[in-house]
């Protein structure tokens, strides 16, 4: 497995700044970040999974907005988004998520022993509690000759706390893991009807010319990225209509999207739209436990994550 990389992406050069901090390749827990920039202010999009993830992106986010007053935006309450953010703060700050992420996100890392093993983490801790600030509905985020909209997504999507983060001069939409591209999704936290709705949602409410997803390259336009998410929700839905034999289906996920990383998450995804449509509670751990069988056991990060990051400007 060769290092994971770091691509900084300018997507506008003037102020406000807005980059995307694009991870390759698309992994278990190697995930999308960025930055946008003001006058007075600067916005992270989201932190990383490890200490030293964490420590490379602040200093390339320090590289172009100096000492700025830093606001960590929180997309959603999965380890490899929000990790590192007690490390983000530790020279002060603040942070924002939406309110159903919030006590996962004060309460710290996350490092799921039951489903990885490694052993890079590094020293993380949780942010202190009063740093982290709930958004529910449409924060207007002040960056000094910038205003950057951070909303909270209505309902369960990807999970029961997601926010996206839109730049409107540049016409940027930063989504988190509402958007996937060349990885399979991992829905087993959320609703599959509840994630396509906000996919209409997000794109209805900003009709963004640049997406930057969770997982995956910059698109552009976004309207296809939006598409795609929507081609294969839908067909975990109708998959399940009156099958509910996961392992057959999921090879024929895995047969109909042959590129996409990580086809072992197709079997969890098919276990949530089988619950949703079928009005039954998911069991998350039975459903984590298929993932893993399908995977061959507990995933080794350290050896899928490689050695150091290595960075690269486009």
């Amino acid at each position: 497995m060769p290092a994971v990389r770091s691509n900084i992406v300018p997507l506008r050069h003037a102020r406000p700044g807005v980059v995307a901090y694009v991870k390759s390749p698309a992994e278990w827990f190697v995930a999308n970040s960025g930055w946008i920039q003001g006058t007075e202010g600067v916005a992270l999009i989201d932190t990383c999974g490890t200490e030293q993830a964490t420590l490379e992106l602040l200093r390339d986010v320090r590289k172009y907005a100096g000492d700025q007053e830093l606001t960590v935006v929180i997309t959603h309450a999965h380890g490899e988004h929000h990790n590192g953010l007690g490390v983000a703060l530790r020279d002060g700050g603040t942070a924002l998520a939406a309110h159903g992420a919030l006590d996962l996100v004060k309460a710290g890392p996350q490092t799921y022993g039951n489903v990885f093993t490694y052993t890079r983490w590094g020293v993380l801790e949780p942010p202190e509690p009063g740093a982290v600030r709930p958004v529910t509905g449409w924060h207007e985020l002040d960056l000094g000759g910038a205003v950057v909209d951070v909303v909270a997504v209505p309902g369960v999507a990807h999970t029961a706390g997601d926010l996206v983060v839109h730049e409107p001069r540049s016409s940027t939409l930063f989504t988190g893991d509402l958007v996937f591209i060349g990885d399979t999704p991992m829905a087993v936290h959320g609703s599959i009807p509840g994630w396509l709705d906000a996919l209409d949602w997000l794109q209805d409410t900003f009709r963004p010319r640049t997406l930057v997803p969770g997982h995956g390259p910059v698109a552009t336009p976004a309207h296809t990225a939006f598409h795609a998410m929507r081609v294969y929700l839908e067909w975990l839905l109708e998959a399940t209509v009156r099958q509910s034999n996961f392992s057959k289906l999921a090879k024929q996920a895995s047969l109909r999207w042959p590129s996409w990383r990580n086809p072992e998450r197709h079997i969890g995804n098919l276990m949530r739209a089988y619950a949703d449509q079928h009005g039954r509670k998911l069991d998350v751990d039975l459903a984590i436990d298929a993932v893993l069988a399908a995977a061959g056991g507990r995933i080794d990060l350290d050896s899928l994550l490689g050695s150091e990051p290595v960075r690269r400007i486009s």
